[in-house]
């Protein structure tokens, strides 16, 4: 799933859920960023992070970031679920933030 764009300097929330046929997966599953792999194609520094849990009952879980350059980013996310690992990817475009500002004209 994208998560879309941000202007640089802003922080990303990187969302997950865990559901297995429509259901919330409500067991310790330890959810980590394993990598996020930066627009220069290297995988930054620190990793892998726990995921903090939004709420257990929906197996929700978030990883606050922000990137310190423009360009696409990769995010790989792994969790457990009954000794079988997971993986999934999310990614996000980084934007300059515009100079520009937006002023009234008279007709």
């Amino acid at each position: 799933m994208a998560l879309g764009s941000y202007s640089i300097g802003s922080s990303v929330r990187v969302p997950l859920q865990v559901t297995e046929g429509g259901i919330a997966e409500t067991s310790d599953i330890s959810p980590t960023i394993t990598s996020i792999i930066k627009p220069d194609g290297i995988a930054e520094a620190g990793l892998p992070a726990a995921m903090s849990e939004i709420d257990s009952d929906y197996g929700t879980y978030y990883y606050d970031y922000t990137p310190a350059t423009v360009g696409d980013y990769v995010v790989i996310i792994t969790y457990t679920v009954d000794a079988q690992e997971y993986t999934t990817l999310e990614y996000f475009t980084v934007k300059a933030m515009s100079t520009a500002i937006p002023r009234a004209e008279a007709r």
